[in-house]
This record gives C-alpha cells, structure tokens and sequence, in this order.
C-alpha cells in the first residue's frame, strides 16, 4: 500500500504544532496536518469531517471481510459437513 503524500506546506514541528494549535486545526479541516519530531512525521491531525468518512470506510471494509470469512467458512461446511463441529462441542471445548 502506497504511504499518503504531503507538501511542504502540510508540514509542522511539534514545537510550532504547539504554539500555534488554533490555526493548525484551521487547516486540518481541508487537508491533513503532518506534525514532525526530529524530522520525522509522528502525527497527523485530521478534521473531523474526513475522521468520520474514514472511519465509516473502514467500518464498512470490516463488516464485509467478516461476512466474506464467514461465507468462506459456510462453503468450506458444505463441502465437508463431517468437518462441522455443534455449538454445544464448541462451548465444552473452547480454542484457547
């Protein structure tokens, strides 16, 4: 997966993210804010209408892999039913 790019603009050590907070959160609300220590980006800073888009993002990415894994699991059943196990056994005998 590719890392997210930024301008030189977007850029702030965190001694300038402190001192000038309010106007960093001004800007994070149209595109996100890379705060740096030592050189090295540490944080972001996000405005909460893209927090929300993404946390529905993946959300929603995560409800579909669960149903994926668990119709793989229903096919892997169908293929061989002696494979499958009744929820009393699985309760006797939990995986630790």
């Amino acid at each position: 997966m590719a890392k997210p790019t930024f301008n030189v603009d977007q850029l702030t050590t965190s001694s300038d993210a402190a001192k000038k907070f309010g106007d960093l959160r001004k800007k994070a609300k149209e595109l996100p804010q890379y705060i740096t220590d030592n050189g090295t980006v540490d944080s972001v800073l996000i405005g909460y209408e893209l927090f929300e888009q993404i946390y529905d993002r993946l959300t929603r990415l995560e409800e579909e892999e669960e149903r994926r894994i668990l119709l793989q699991r229903i096919e892997r059943i169908d293929r061989n039913p002696a494979a499958a196990k009744s929820w009393k056994e699985i309760r006797r005998n939990p995986i630790t």
